[in-house]
């Protein structure tokens, strides 16, 4: 099995916030808000909400597909991660 096909589909993308803070709350609002379509106010309580607990961005991806997606979050100032799902547990149950 080629490296490729190993890594399809299974990627997310997670914000987690305010990154960059240098660059100003009011501009990574702005600019995350564009990004995805949004009312600027969406886009703010969106990254206030992800700072206490990441939120799904995008998942089921491949990890190149991942990684645009997390240049183009990082690029608006907002902090993200991309996550290897192949190896979550959190569903599973001893019981």
């Amino acid at each position: 099995m080629s490296k490729e096909a190993m890594s399809q589909g299974t990627h997310k993308v997670v914000l987690k916030g305010y990154g960059d803070l240098e660059k100003g709350k009011y501009y990574i609002e702005h600019e995350l808000a564009e990004l995805f379509g949004v009312d600027q106010k969406v886009a703010k309580r969106l990254l206030e909400l992800s700072s206490e607990e990441p939120r799904r961005v995008k998942e089921g991806v491949d990890s190149k597909t991942a990684e645009r997606y997390l240049k183009a979050l990082k690029a608006t100032g907002a902090k993200g991660e991309v996550i290897d799902t192949r190896f979550d547990f959190s569903g599973l149950s001893i019981e």
